[in-house]
């Protein structure tokens, strides 16, 4: 009998069927993506100057690539590629369908819980500019929807939940650059404000994050502006034409308990102070845009804008 284990040609053979094994395990060079840097730089950046994709390429898995790098470091590749990749190709050109947009929304919206609750370390910056580059994807949603009704409320659904989840609340680092969790997301939720989807009931629902987000203790003063972008999110929801001003009416009266209660005790508890001042910059900051010229002035930014100025004046210092 000719044994394989007892001759050269036996030995070969087995070999090669062992190495068949092992290579059945590996998956092909082929189908995998490349790493993002390994393009380069310059070509990402004249990607995000006009999104002109190569042959071979598609616009879909160039902007999968590029929203990798959103967890970087390095400005450049986060904001510059990260960022300006997707405002390109997908906001300008509109290069994706809807099942590509679908996709990546999914993506991005799972990348806001990527270790949430983690503070002082890079893993925020995921999550921030996932929530800055899905602002984009929510201002397409106005022109041409790719989501469904349901596909709208579980973005609108992580986009609250991230705004009251996020811990590190930093603005800006020396070493990183902007960081800015609060800001994106309020850029978030000023198209999602926006759309025909958006209820009744989400208007009080984005009152009470914004709240939630200005006040919860342990939140620092706001410096880089998040009161204004926050602001912003709301005057979304007071120009709508379905705006109830009467939510708004209470909502207001927790500025005036908050500023009284902080005052009521001597010397003041530092977070209470904290969550006040944060209140009344974001009062501020809505009021100057109630008040500046808008296109098409709704009766509710008048009735709001009359509401947010006595409250103002109730609890000026």
């Amino acid at each position: 009998m000719n044994h394989i284990a007892g001759n050269p040609s036996g030995r070969l053979a087995a070999r090669y069927v062992a190495l068949l094994i092992a290579l059945a395990g590996v998956p092909a060079v082929a189908t995998e993506r490349p790493n993002a840097e390994q393009r380069g730089q310059a070509f990402w950046l004249a990607l995000a100057k006009d999104c002109s994709v190569p042959t071979g390429d598609s616009a879909a898995g160039l902007v999968r690539e590029a929203i990798d790098l959103l967890g970087s470091p390095d400005p450049t590749w986060r904001d510059d590629v990260g960022y300006g990749v997707v405002v390109s190709c997908m906001y300008r050109q509109k290069l994706l369908d809807v099942a590509q947009r679908r996709e990546i929304i999914a993506t991005l919206s799972g990348n806001l819980r990527r270790d949430i609750g983690a503070t002082g370390t890079d893993s925020v910056l995921l999550r921030s500019f996932s929530a800055l580059d899905l602002s984009l994807f929510a201002a397409l949603e106005l022109q041409e929807p790719a989501l469904d009704d349901a596909g709208y409320r579980r973005l609108l659904d992580d986009a609250l939940a991230y705004l009251r989840d996020e811990r590190d609340l930093r603005g800006i680092d020396s070493r990183v650059g902007w960081i800015h969790a609060t800001a994106h997301t309020a850029d978030l939720l000023k198209f999602l404000a926006r759309d025909p989807r958006f209820t009744p009931v989400d208007q009080t629902r984005l009152l009470d994050a914004a709240w939630l987000r200005m006040t919860t203790p342990g939140t620092p003063v706001f410096t880089h502006a998040e009161d204004e972008r926050l602001a912003a999110a709301l005057l979304s929801v007071v120009r709508r034409g379905d705006f109830d001003v009467g939510p708004l009416g209470a909502w207001l009266e927790r500025f005036v308990g908050l500023e009284k209660s902080v005052w009521q005790q001597s010397p003041p508890d530092m977070a209470a102070l904290d969550a006040a001042q944060n209140a009344r910059n974001l009062l501020r900051s809505l009021h100057l845009l109630l008040a500046m010229p808008q296109p098409g002035p709704t009766p509710g930014q008048a009735a709001a804008r009359d509401k947010v100025l006595a409250t103002l004046q109730q609890i000026r210092r």
